[in-house]
């Protein structure tokens, strides 16, 4: 939904209950909403590439112990994740001959693309030291397996304070719900008197601030995971 939709969603809103209230209340919620849409996104894109990545190492180690010289093997492992297309189109060009460790150096700056440096590494350290390559691209994908596993075991932990958060952010619509079980009208003294419009924003602000928080706890321990698995890379 873009800005102007909500404003205009907010306005007539406000007209219809003949109080400014949802100008204050409907953009911010919006904009948390599209805002931790964007960052899950973000993430399930990172997964995604990361996951990528571990399939292209077991493809390739599989490729390179059925005999495959290593530039023919990778391009057959890379072109079966449909994730790496654009990996693939580079490391397939008729028109030059690419440097792959190079290639995959200015690939691995994309979220969730890290360890294309140490694989990366891996190959430069094949080429000129003579080191196993297969051997070397299955620690990759052992690190990367051990990474998700981490990264599964983070989620399940946060699956309760997700929970949690929701929750109270639902409670004030059951509290609606039993004033006006009760025989009360708790929306016209939200919407309309002072007292009810300052405790409809604080609760608003504190929901919405709720909800940043569990996505900045989860933001921070996927990045201190992803900041401790670089580390072990390049070492």
């Amino acid at each position: 939904m873009t800005a102007a939709a909500v404003a205009a969603v907010a306005i007539v809103c406000s007209l219809s209950l003949r109080s400014p209230m949802p100008l204050f209340v409907l953009p911010p919620g919006a904009a948390v909403f599209v805002f931790r849409r964007a960052r899950r996104r973000q993430w399930a894109d990172h997964d995604a590439q990361r996951d990528a990545i571990a399939a292209l190492c077991t493809a390739l180690r599989a490729e390179l112990e059925a005999g495959l010289q290593p530039r023919a093997a990778f391009i057959s492992a890379v072109w079966s994740q449909p994730e790496l297309r654009d990996l693939a189109e580079g490391a397939s060009r008729s028109d030059a001959d690419p440097d792959l460790p190079a290639l995959l150096v200015e690939h691995a700056y994309r979220p969730g693309r890290r360890a294309l440096r140490a694989l990366a590494a891996c190959w430069y350290a094949a080429d000129r030291h003579g080191v196993a390559l297969a051997d070397a691209v299955a620690g990759i994908e052992e690190g990367l397996r051990a990474e998700r596993a981490r990264m599964r075991a983070v989620e399940v932990e946060l699956a309760g304070i997700r929970a949690t958060i929701l929750l109270l952010s639902a409670l004030p619509i059951f509290g609606l719900a039993l004033g006006l079980a009760l025989g009360t009208d708790p929306l016209d003294t939200l919407l309309h008197r002072p007292l009810g419009q300052l405790g409809l924003l604080l609760g608003v602000g504190l929901d919405l601030a709720g909800l940043l928080w569990t996505d900045s706890l989860v933001a921070s321990l996927r990045q201190k995971d992803g900041t401790k698995r670089a580390e072990q890379v390049d070492s």
